[in-house]
This record gives structure tokens, sequence and C-alpha cells, in this order.
């Protein structure tokens, strides 16, 4: 079978989106230098590595296994001296950060308390402050540490989905760096990356895969350690390719991070990513560089083969054409997918692209075909309509314009594009039937903007867009709860940053400081998101494109004793709408820390002086986002 050579993708010099530098080039690696910081030198596996994919962020170091418990010694991985220690209901928990001589930083989060005389000044600092949540910054020879030190006991702190250490390992500029690069013996990896699917997207209005415009997913075939595709994919003009992958190691079952994948089409290199280093700052753009629709609806995280609109990550390599393919002429045009894991472990895939040429609306597509539906996919709005229809879709940009069929899908179903950058149509006519699409404006990322009506003021900072939105917004009143919403954006598109909102309510609020704002979910639950009343309007910021409104919350938090007694206070408290905002104890008028688990709902005292039994009225004060408070009393 002929194979084509004439694939449009300007390799020429190689350009490097990234300079950040990878650990190759600017960092030594010294074996032995480290010391595993949980049982060192005894067998373990990680649940979590370096540059594994979250639904928010890419992992930024190890998560060690702890046996499945709470309470194991935590060593200090080599010597320095602690710099910074962190206690939160959130993030990381209870995290001590150790600075070492050769400048660089390790970080044990999630833990379940402090050793030896740190945990007596951490204690101390929280009873003068008055806190549970602390920020500690210490000076060179206040805590010095040896390698193998005690320094902590893990544990399931913070955001922690279970027991484990966390375990980040940071250069001079706080930039992390893979922990696994440095030679730890009590990880034993011989197992390839995975592979499941991929996904072929096409990239401009005239693109298709397989006759369609769109997004479409392929499932892989096992060979052994590599993965197939047994029928070659057509595609037409410029495409980008997506991975749904994963490494795995020796004896785990987690889903950790690959950390290089290369892409090669017709045997020249178009992309390539080694997620060895870069900096939190770039971290939101995770969101781009997986396929953020996909992670919405599915979970599933696909690590996009190309450099989209927007991402200003900077550990790709690619050609000219950031990684995007376009072909053209007759044949096959292999590409190939090598995984390698942090132990060189590598597993392929290989899949062939058929070029197609086929550019009528006579077009016959074959796959799922929907009665109407319509989307918005980048700048194209796709309209699916019935190929039979007594008339063509209309859209209003105001005046009225016809479209003209695109393609059909299983000779039933017509598909119709438009391109947005040619005007926002704010209704479409699909067969008599007219649907508001409710697009207001076209914001660009490059500034500003602020965007007002009767129901809603926005305003969107410089820099909180990743690429050009096309603002929707929308306001219904609810008669079965007798509830406002306000519609804002599209929840599949990711924001950079925080934008600022001001609802403008259209009913009366009698006491509206019980009143705030909640992001409402696919299911109708409700998340507190705050707010700020000021002349009859409420203002808020959120990170996140959806649905909100405005409920109220008159109801204090619930407390409910675990254990009251000399040697220890326990109590249960929840709430449930706004949220607990502030828990205070004092026991005979002096203040008691009381630590917090919201994962549980458990809250537990811990004295200054263990010899000290309690004694006197305990009193119990927990509120709750929007100021309600509930106390409890007993006395000792």
């Amino acid at each position: 079978m002929k194979l084509s050579r004439r694939l449009l993708i300007f390799v020429g010099i190689f350009s490097s989106i990234a300079s950040l530098g990878q650990l190759e080039e600017n960092h030594i690696f010294k074996e032995n230098y480290y010391l595993f910081p949980i049982k060192p030198g005894i067998r373990n596996t990680l649940a979590g590595t370096m540059g594994e994919l979250r639904s928010s962020h890419f992992h930024t170091g190890l998560d060690i296994r702890t046996e499945g418990k709470i309470g194991l010694p935590v060593h200090a991985a080599a010597p320095g001296y602690i710099s910074r220690v962190a206690v939160s209901t959130s993030g990381y928990g209870n995290a001590v950060y150790i600075l070492h001589p050769n400048g660089h930083t390790t970080v044990y989060a999630h833990l379940d308390r402090f050793h030896g005389a740190l945990a007596q000044y951490v204690r101390e600092e929280q009873y003068r402050r008055k806190t549970f949540e602390l920020n500690l910054y210490f000076r060179k020879d206040q805590f010095k540490v040896e390698r193998g030190d005690t320094i902590a006991f893990g544990g399931n702190s913070g955001s922690s989905g279970g027991p484990h250490l966390h375990f980040d390992l940071r250069d001079e500029n706080q930039n992390p760096l893979n922990p696994l690069k440095y030679g730890f013996t009590e990880i034993l990896d011989n197992t390839p990356p995975v592979a499941r699917k991929i996904a072929i997207k096409t990239m401009d209005k005239d693109a298709r895969v397989n006759g369609q415009f769109g997004r479409y997913e392929f499932e892989l075939k096992r060979i052994g350690n590599n993965y197939i595709i047994d029928q070659p994919i057509e595609v037409k003009g410029k495409v980008g390719i997506e991975l749904y992958g994963y490494d795995i190691l020796d004896n785990a079952r987690f889903r950790c991070g690959i950390t290089t994948i290369t892409m090669t089409a017709a045997d020249r290199e178009v992309f390539r990513q080694e997620i060895n280093t870069f900096s939190f700052s770039e971290q939101r753009n995770i969101l781009k560089h997986m396929n953020y629709p996909d992670l919405h609806d599915t979970g599933e995280k696909y690590h996009k083969l190309y450099v989209d609109d927007g991402n200003e990550l900077r550990f790709y390599k690619t050609d000219n054409n950031k990684g995007k393919l376009t072909l053209e002429g007759d044949g096959l045009t292999p590409v190939k997918i090598a995984m390698t894991d942090s132990y060189n472990n590598i597993s392929y895939v290989d899949i062939n692209l058929k070029s197609a040429t086929v550019n009528s609306d006579k077009a016959i597509a074959y796959g799922n075909s929907h009665d109407t539906k319509i989307d918005l996919i980048d700048n194209t709005l796709v309209i699916k309509a019935p190929a039979n229809a007594e008339s063509l879709p209309a859209i209003y940009i105001p005046d009225r314009q016809e479209l003209q069929q695109s393609y059909i899908i299983n000779n039933k179903t017509g598909v119709f594009l438009w391109d947005m950058r040619q005007g926002l149509p704010h209704s479409v006519d699909i067969n008599g039937e007219n649907r508001l699409l409710h697009y207001k404006e076209m914001v660009s990322p490059q500034h500003s903007f602020k965007y007002y009506n009767d129901k809603m003021d926005i305003y969107f900072p410089d820099g909180a867009l990743f690429d050009t939105l096309y603002l929707q917004a929308s306001y219904d009143y609810i008669d079965s709860d007798k509830t406002e919403q306000f519609s804002i954006g599209d929840v599949q598109v990711p924001l950079k940053k925080y934008i600022s909102v001001t609802l403008k309510p259209q009913k009366s609020y009698k006491d509206p400081e019980k009143y705030s704002v909640y992001a409402l979910d696919a299911r109708g639950n409700a998340h507190y998101k705050g707010g700020k009343w000021e002349y009859s309007r409420i203002t808020f910021r959120t990170r996140d494109f959806g649905k909100f409104t405005i409920l109220e919350d008159t109801i204090p938090p619930k407390i409910v004793p675990v254990r009251v007694d000399k040697n220890e206070l326990r109590f249960k408290i929840s709430d449930e709408r706004s949220g607990i905002n502030e828990i205070k104890c004092t026991v005979d008028g002096a203040w008691v820390l009381m630590n917090y688990d919201y994962k549980t709902q458990l809250i537990w005292s811990e004295k200054l002086d263990f010899t000290e039994p309690f004694s006197g009225e305990v009193k119990l004060t927990v509120t709750d986002n929007q100021g309600n408070k509930n106390i409890y009393s007993s006395l000792l």
C-alpha cells in the first residue's frame, strides 16, 4: 500500500514553545542524595506521580502510599532546615517545607501531625494567634534537620482522599521537579504506559473526520504493550490528535502521569511534551492542555497532542503548525505516538490517516445522527436538523440568513455550519421553530471587557480568557420554587482567571443579608459562591461559567457532641446550605485549639498543656458563611 509523504507539517527548524528548561539540561541528578521519606529502603508503591493530569492542575510530585495507615514516620529527605510550615483545612492540610543546601526544597503534605519541637512551636503559635490555620516561615538556624530525621507523621489532612504522603521536590524558584529522576530504589516499575483511546478533532470549519465536523473518539486495540487502530481514519483539512492514556507502576492500580509523549507523522516528529518541570503560575493552563468539554462531560483526561490557542505551557516542542496535522494527496500517512514514563518504559500507538478530498453539500457521512441539535465547537456553530425538512435552517443576526447544508449523516440528518466570526446569531429557525441562542458579545482574550444588561453585569479582567469567547447570558424565573436563575457562559468553556458578576434581581428580597449567590450543577445542587449586596444588587466572583441563583440561608449549623470530658472535646459539625465559616471553642473563657477535618465533619481539641484537664464551662460557637450561629455549652 502506498504511503503519502505529502503531509503539510512545516517541520523545518523544530521550534521550542517551552524553555523553562528540561531537567536533563538544568539539573544534575545525584542518586542517593535524597532519602525516600516513608520507610526508606523498603519497597513501596505510588498512588500518583509528577505530571499526572488532575481535574484542574498537574500533579506536582509523588503520592507515596502509607499502607492505608495514619501515623507512619515521615523522614527528612536530605539535610537542611525547615523553612515553612502550613496548616489548612483544605489543599495540602498539614505541610512541612525543608530548604536544602543545594537550593532545592522538599515538601511533605497531608500530614497527620508534626514532630517534637516543631509540633510544640506550631501549637503555641496557634494558641497565640487563636487560629487553627497557619502559614509560618522560619529562620535558617531555627529548625535544622539531618537526612533521615523524623519531622512528622503521615496522615490524611487537607484535601487528601485517603492516607498517604504527598512529596514534592522543587528547584530554587519553587518550580516542581520530577522526584523519580533522583534514583529512589524503593519504587519498582517495568510497566509501560497504557493507551485507551485517541480522539481526532477538526481545527476549522472546512476540516472533516470520517466525513464529519467535530471531535471523534476511537478505541485502541492492544497488541502486547502497543496499540493500534485496524482501519485507516479518513481526514480532510487541519486536524488535531488527542490521547487518552496514563502510566501504571508495578504492583499498583493507580493511574499516574506520563512523563514524555511524542508524535510523529510520516516519520517526522511534529509534537513532543516533557513534563519534568513547570511553574505553579501556569497550572491553570491544564484546562487547555486537556480537552475540557470531554473532561466536563465524562471525566476522561485527554492529552492534546497539539498546542491549542491560549495554552501558555512551556514544556512543548512542536513544528510550526503546533502539532496540528494537514493532509493532502492520496495514500496513507502513518502516525506514531510514543509514551515514555519516568523509568523509560515505552509503549506506542500506531494509526493511519487517509486523506479525503470530498467537498460538497451532497457529501454523506455515517455515525450518530440527531433529529435536531445545536452545538458550538470553537468558532463554529453546528446545527443538525432533519434532512427532509420543508425549509432550510436559518439564523438571525439580526436579519434572517438561510444556511447551506455542509453534509448529511446517514441520509437522515443535515449538518449546517456557521462561522461565529461572521456574526453572532441571537436565534435559529429550524423547520418553523425559533430557538433563542442568547449570544450577546464576542469577547477578546487580549484585554479587559465589561458586559451590561438589565439582569446582570459581567466584568472580564485582562487575561481572564484563554481564547475568544462567544458570551451567552440569559435570565429565567422558576415558578415552581420562586427562584431566579442567571445563566452565564457555557460550562464547557474554561476560564483562566476569576470574573466579577453583578446580579440585578427582578424580585425583592426582604432580608438580603440572609441571601447569597449559589452555583447550580447539572443535578440542580446548589454550591455557595457568596457575594456582597449593594443597592439591591449582589456582586460575586467566579472562575466557572454556569447557572447561578440567589438563595436564603437562615438555618444555623448543627453541632453533635461526640466526646466532652476533661481529656478531650470532640464534635461533629455540619451545615445544610452555605457551609462552615468559623469555629470557636472556649473552656472556662480560655480559647481552645480545635482541629477540623471537613471530610469527616469532625472537630477535636488539642491542648496547649496536655497534663492540664479541661474544667469549667465548655462553649462551642459554629458560624456558617451566611452568619447563622449555633452555640453548644456544657459544664465540666
